[in-house]
């Protein structure tokens, strides 16, 4: 005849597998998340080329603006007019200050110089200095 054991009784134990995956979804979701907001000029452009020039720094005071191949202006995914951008501009240097606003133009290298005067004229204008294009190195 068999005499039965007792088992010890070890205490209250944690189960941390649901812990763990919940864990997991949560750096999947932030992974991703990320990617997008890294990736929010989704219109493709080809910069042009520049033999010359100073590497990009970050810049919270900065406003981005591309001109796409159609000449359409873009301030990040959204289509702005003419008027718009000059508002835009005016918006960030009363926050930031005319010497601390740069202007950064993204630009098609197929569009044309009259596409890209008028956000020039519109920087001097109002007392922007600091105006950079977006280019690649050969």
């Amino acid at each position: 005849m068999k005499i039965p054991t007792r088992t010890m009784d070890r205490g209250f134990a944690f189960n941390i597998t649901p812990l763990i995956d919940v864990v997991f979804l949560l750096i999947i979701f932030f992974l991703v998340a990320s990617h997008f907001i890294r990736n929010e000029n989704v219109e493709r452009i080809e910069l042009p080329f520049a033999s010359q020039g100073d590497s990009d720094d970050e810049s919270s005071n900065r406003l981005v603006v591309t001109v796409l191949a159609s000449g359409e202006l873009q301030h990040g995914t959204t289509v702005i007019e003419q008027e718009e951008f000059v508002q835009r501009l005016k918006d960030a240097i009363a926050k930031n200050g005319v010497g601390a606003t740069e202007l950064r133009i993204r630009a098609d290298r197929s569009v044309v110089y009259s596409k890209v005067e008028p956000l020039l004229l519109a920087a001097a204008r109002n007392g922007v200095t600091r105006v950079r294009f977006a280019v690649l190195k050969p």
